[in-house]
């Protein structure tokens, strides 16, 4: 029997620093100016209670890392699983295996590098060659001299967080020793100090200009490693020695053509409506490099932000509108008390933190 209610309904979940940075109240507020309602999402809590949803916003990357580490942040993540995998008509803004991917930029530059390869003959996108460390190698020297040229920029595996912005520049082999692994080292490409974020908001891209690393000699010098955070140097009110430069001849930015091939490329490998892809312009061959993918950054510079991401939603929920309501539930929906975890389910870390049966059964007994 279908519910009562007529709105749609939009779940949030957003952590109280990202819902500051975008002053995410405002959008709220116009969402509901504009027939939805709006309701903030409380993982540790039953959401059969709290929704049904007909969408769900959310910027989950915090926990989906904690839950690697944590049984309270794994529980978290699974009880919002067990929800969609319960409500199918759910449309969730974005789907957590996507961003799994861009977590670990291993497989985000895996991707990046098929982005590449998928393109037919000569292209004016590339992606700059670099090599995964797991550890430290005993053949590290000989590795970096067949595939890469310096200087090198190494960057942490995981990709997000605070420790994923610090960085190195390395200069020559003796500045290999400062490698800390798990990490992914990559040749450096000169760009004349600007860096051009796509922001991308479903079938929208925005492009903002930004300062980014001075060019250095190509090839080994006897500069000692740099170490640095991105945040410092690519904000748009960084002003960093590393972004200090003399004044470089213009470099064209980023064709349409091509920003609109990374942006389809990534949207089909990813299924993702809301993520940002950083791009460079190689300051010696004129061709475009996406050196970074990230999900729901922060937009800063998109004024059009809010309206493209309510014409998003408004297009998600119209265009869903013939299937099955959320809000019309469904009877196989299982209660608050009536699920339980298997020990199974739960990754490896978190499974050599369960000392007992007993603790696994506290701490799932009243999963929904």
């Amino acid at each position: 029997m279908p519910s009562l209610h007529t709105r749609k309904r939009i779940g949030v979940y957003l952590n109280e620093n990202k819902r500051r940075k975008l002053n995410f109240d405002v959008f709220e507020e116009l969402c509901r100016n504009h027939g939805y309602d709006v309701i903030e999402v409380d993982l540790t809590k039953c959401l059969n209670s709290q929704g049904p949803f007909d969408l769900i916003i959310h910027k989950l990357t915090d926990l989906l890392i904690e839950a690697g580490q944590d049984l309270a942040s794994h529980h978290l993540v699974q009880r919002l699983q067990v929800y969609l995998d319960t409500h199918p008509f759910t449309i969730l803004l974005d789907p957590l295996p996507a961003l799994y991917t861009l977590l670990d930029r291993f497989q985000s530059y895996r991707l990046i590098k098929s982005l590449e390869t998928q393109q037919q003959g000569v292209s004016a996108l590339f992606s700059p060659p670099c090599v995964e460390l797991m550890s430290k190698r005993s053949d590290m020297v000989d590795l970096v001299r067949d595939r890469l040229t310096f200087p090198i920029i190494c960057k942490t595996q995981v990709a997000h967080g605070p420790r994923s912005h610090e960085m190195s520049l390395i200069f020559n082999e003796r500045g290999l020793k400062d490698v800390t692994p798990p990490c992914l080292l990559q040749s450096f490409v000169n760009h004349s100090a600007t860096l051009y974020k796509i922001f991308v908001v479903g079938p929208q891209h925005f492009v903002v200009k930004r300062p980014s690393i001075r060019n250095f000699p190509l090839g080994e010098t006897d500069q000692t490693t740099i170490f640095f955070n991105s945040h410092h140097v690519s904000k748009a009110e960084s002003c960093s020695h590393l972004s200090q430069t003399p004044l470089y001849p213009d470099v064209l930015p980023p064709s349409d053509d091509v920003v609109r091939q990374v942006v389809q490329g990534l949207q089909d490998a990813l299924g993702m409506s809301l993520f940002g892809v950083d791009l460079i312009v190689d300051t010696q061959s004129g061709r475009c490099a996406v050196i970074d993918v990230n999900a729901f950054p922060g937009y800063e510079g998109v004024s059009e932000f809010f309206p493209a991401l309510l014409s998003h939603v408004d297009k998600l929920l119209n265009n869903s509108k013939e299937s099955p309501s959320a809000l019309e539930g469904s009877p196989d929906v299982p209660t608050c008390e009536d699920r339980k975890m298997d020990l199974r389910s739960l990754p490896e870390p978190c499974k050599r933190r369960v000392g007992s049966t007993s603790y696994f059964t506290i701490a799932f007994s009243a999963d929904c």
